[in-house]
């Protein structure tokens, strides 16, 4: 059985216009996306609401379930989860959002069969940007909506958002969750998207919001797109517009606010443990650090000992604009010799002003180099070398875009040796 309409296929040309031109970010609607027979296959195995899968951040059950474990659902998601898998649709994914080498998610993390019942919402947001356990980048979401009817004064409707910090001056883009319908959208910083409260009439209370998720990724993503990593990350909605000086609140204003508050709570009391959490790991890695600092030496060839860690230096041989290093030789030393390296990302020569047990030199390194500066220093066995060197120029790798690194570097040590 076909799972894309082929004539959706022979469209990717005209769906990748939609997408690159498509405001607030990114991204195309499809419609009869899926053969319709094999859509509504998914529709009719669409497994029930179970509360076990319906646990928020907080382990409480919600109005939101998610199956993740599409495979054991019923055949048809077998057979849409083993297409979601093939170049065909990996291919065709690409040439619509000019994103090559993209990855499915066996693990479907975040993704699967979503349910919301009447009263749900999703705060506009930002999605995880990392797979927790390959690492590689979330670039997209691709979402097929299966319900057969749907009002948008129901609420529910899929709202991409400019900026939702700043309601002013927020452009929404709304996408009834139609059946069959499918959404492609980029994820980054600045993809912005969630639901307004869903609000059911009575005759329609036995319906939900009903939708199939995956997500795509890929080794690499261009560096001015590339963020540390983080969690999803959500914006409140703000006051509404209507809660104005004077108003008399009814029922329902007050069931609203009650709903907002519940929501800013729990996000708050999430964000709360997770801070825990995140403050007992950096601590184990302070330490771990501390650890590592104190087992740590400079790395020195010839007959002798270092009592104490070098300061200014990091494990991995970086050094910032000041280092101070001991060296106790266990036989006479006629000389010393410093093997060092100035990285590209400084702005001119790297000049260093050595200071060897009150013997001052000054040496000259061009950026991008390599570079021996022998010293003739003269030490008794059983003396103390007392080695302190100033850098005249220095870079921080994150600021100029190349990683996290928040480090002031300003030359790498590659050795010490010690003529006897």
């Amino acid at each position: 059985m076909p799972v894309i309409r082929p004539e959706v296929i022979e469209q990717a040309e005209e769906y990748a216009e939609q997408f690159r031109s498509a405001q607030p970010f990114r991204h195309v609607a499809i419609e009869s996306f899926l053969d319709a027979a094999a859509c509504q296959c998914i529709l009719d195995d669409f497994p029930g609401f179970e509360d076990r899968y319906a646990l928020n951040e907080m382990g409480e059950v919600g109005g939101k379930a998610v199956r993740m474990n599409v495979r054991d659902v019923s055949d048809a998601y077998r057979e849409l989860d083993r297409y979601l898998q093939t170049r065909e649709f990996l291919d065709f994914v690409s040439a619509v959002t000019g994103i090559p080498d993209l990855l499915y998610d066996a693990d479907y993390v975040g993704g699967g069969t979503h349910e919301n019942r009447s009263g749900q919402s999703l705060d506009a947001h930002v999605d995880f940007n990392y797979h927790p356990r390959t690492k590689t980048h979330r670039r997209l979401n691709l979402i097929v909506y299966l319900n057969n009817e749907w009002d948008e004064s129901w609420g529910g409707a899929l709202e991409l958002h400019s900026d939702p910090w700043n309601p002013p001056a927020n452009r929404t883009q709304r996408i009834l969750p139609l059946f069959n319908r499918a959404v492609i959208f980029e994820t980054n910083e600045v993809s912005w998207h969630g639901f307004s409260r869903i609000d059911l009439p009575a005759d329609k209370c036995s319906l939900s919001r009903k939708s199939f998720a995956i997500y795509l990724y890929t080794k690499e993503r261009p560096p001015q797109e590339t963020a540390p990593p983080h969690a999803t990350i959500y914006v409140p909605d703000a006051l509404p517009t209507v809660m104005a000086p004077g108003k008399v609140l009814d029922k329902v204003d007050v069931q609203e606010l009650q709903a907002r508050f519940t929501r800013l709570r729990t996000q708050l009391r999430y964000l709360y443990d997770r801070e825990k959490q995140f403050g007992a790991l950096a601590k184990r890695l302070e330490d771990a650090l501390d650890e590592a600092r104190a087992a740590y030496r400079a790395p020195v060839q010839g007959y002798a000992t270092q009592s104490q860690p070098p300061q200014g230096m990091w494990v991995d041989q970086w050094v910032g604009r000041e280092l101070s290093l001991t060296i106790e030789p266990q036989r006479v030393v006629r000389g010393m010799t410093l093997e060092l390296w100035a990285p590209d990302q400084l702005n001119g020569e790297q000049v260093l002003d050595l200071d060897v047990s009150g013997q001052r030199w000054q040496h000259h390194v061009a950026r991008g180099s390599r570079s021996s500066a022998p010293l003739p220093i003269r030490c008794a066995a059983g003396g103390k070398i007392d080695l302190r060197i100033r850098a005249e120029r220095s870079f921080v790798p994150a600021l100029l875009g190349g990683s996290g690194d928040n480090r002031e570097l300003a030359w790498r040590l590659l050795g010490v040796t010690l003529l006897h």
